[in-house]
């Protein structure tokens, strides 16, 4: 059997693309459709996950919109899901670039942490 090599070109967006999302209320996470994402807030926003996939891992880089806006985590794949926070918090100072990663552990649970670059 020949050995054969996974390239960058041949993943599915869910693990090469970014996209860029829209400050709403509630933004929707589409899991499958990139892997990095960014969003500049405008609002205290809750993140909203679909088609999470077991092992899934997800980089949503938040600019800070300066205007005391929070960050909450909430449904996974339309159900309510369990957050474990490795540490870190959100830090909404204007132009502060904070990089959220999560890991789905389940399709009802993930691992997230929060940080920003040193000063």
């Amino acid at each position: 059997m020949a050995l054969t090599k996974v390239t960058h070109n041949v993943l599915e967006s869910r693990y090469t693309g970014s996209s860029a999302l829209s400050s709403a209320a509630a933004v929707t996470v589409d899991s499958s459709a990139a892997n990095v994402f960014t969003i500049t807030a405008g609002h205290n926003i809750t993140f909203n996950f679909t088609n999470v996939k077991v092992g899934d891992v997800k980089t949503i880089i938040v600019t800070g919109g300066g205007g005391s806006y929070t960050l909450t985590l909430g449904t996974i794949n339309g159900s309510s899901g369990t957050y474990n926070n490795l540490g870190g918090t959100y830090d909404d100072t204007g132009s502060t670039k904070n990089i959220l990663e999560i890991k789905f552990v389940s399709t009802s649970e993930a691992w997230y942490q929060i940080s920003k670059a040193a000063s």
